[in-house]
């Protein structure tokens, strides 16, 4: 089978396309065949050797597909050969994918196959940000950095339908358009703008009950300038790098305000420690697509062979929403 893999870190160029053996399932496995492969900036950062998990070389990137299942291991029930599913695991850059049958989530007759490929990583994480870790109530308010994004188009669409007023910061006037067309309540030009003052007066100079930042740098420390009393900051990516902020210092600096600074890994924080707590949102977030209250953006869609293209133009910073290969 077809399958993209690096053997050591590097620019896009690492990304090469290989022949492998196709997987057989074994007990309570599942064999994919591959309909969609959606890229994630945790692809990107696994090929740059900065992830915090990094799996051993050589390695089959990719987190998330949709397809349809090809065979079954023994003991595995509630799926058949040929229905529609979509996959949470690893080594999904491939035309096939073995999975785990928890990690299988059959699909209804009219979701979309490139849409429920986009949906796994980044809904999953807005909704555990907002919910299992934010506890956000109705008309509570949520900034998210990097609103164009995946999870910034997931946390825009969750905020939404949670009741949240949701503040997006994004680089240029186009990402803020197209966070608007999302349903985003305000879009702060951060490329032009002042975000601190700009947040002062959408909240009147209360602030923000929830920051979620993926991308670190130096946006951490002007975070504790936005937040509210009792507000709370998540910081789950480094698209920047490392903060550059001394956390202690801003901490103690707000200290009177009990404000906070948690981390989040969707696999680490829910997945692994909790299983059936990520098996019940799945099927949530599933819900939702199926009903369409929910709608990932696809940017654009690539053949399976450029994922060093798909890879460069995510990093370019170029992309609203999620880019999807096709095997």
């Amino acid at each position: 089978m077809k399958a993209v893999q690096i053997s050591r870190t590097g620019p896009p160029e690492v990304l090469e396309t290989v022949e492998l053996e196709c997987p057989s399932p074994g007990p309570g496995q599942v064999l994919v065949r591959a309909a969609a492969i959606s890229v994630n900036f945790a692809d990107v950062m696994i090929r740059q050797g900065t992830y915090v998990a990094m799996p051993p070389l050589p390695a089959v990137l990719g987190m998330e597909q949709s397809g349809f299942v090809e065979s079954l291991g023994p003991g595995v029930t509630g799926l058949k050969p040929g229905d529609p599913v979509v996959v949470l695991t690893q080594r999904c850059y491939a035309a096939y994918v073995l999975a785990a049958a928890a990690a299988v989530f059959p699909l209804p007759p009219s979701v979309d196959l490139d849409e429920a490929a986009a949906l796994p990583v980044n809904y999953l994480t807005a909704y555990h940000m907002l919910h299992t870790m934010g506890h956000l109530r109705p008309g509570q308010k949520v900034l998210v950095h990097a609103a164009a994004g995946g999870v910034g188009t997931a946390v825009i669409q969750m905020g939404k339908l949670a009741g949240l007023t949701v503040i997006g910061l994004a680089s240029t006037e186009e990402k803020c358009a197209y966070a608007r067309a999302q349903g985003i309540d305000h879009a702060i030009n951060s490329g032009t703008g002042n975000p601190v003052e700009s947040v002062k007066e959408i909240t009147r100079g209360k602030g923000v009950d929830l920051i979620l930042d993926a991308v670190a740098g130096d946006t951490l420390g002007r975070d504790f300038e936005m937040l509210a009393p009792l507000g709370q900051i998540i910081w789950f990516g480094m698209a920047s790098g490392p903060p550059k902020a001394n956390l202690t210092r801003h901490l103690a600096a707000d200290f009177a305000k009990g404000v906070g600074v948690r981390v989040f890994h969707l696999g680490f924080s829910v997945g692994q420690p909790y299983p059936e707590l990520m098996r019940e949102s799945f099927l949530t977030v599933l819900q939702y697509l199926a009903d369409r209250k929910i709608r990932p953006h696809i940017h654009a869609r690539l053949p399976l062979a450029e994922a060093a293209a798909a890879h460069a133009l995510l990093e370019s910073r170029r992309v609203m929403g999620k880019l999807i290969l096709r095997p």
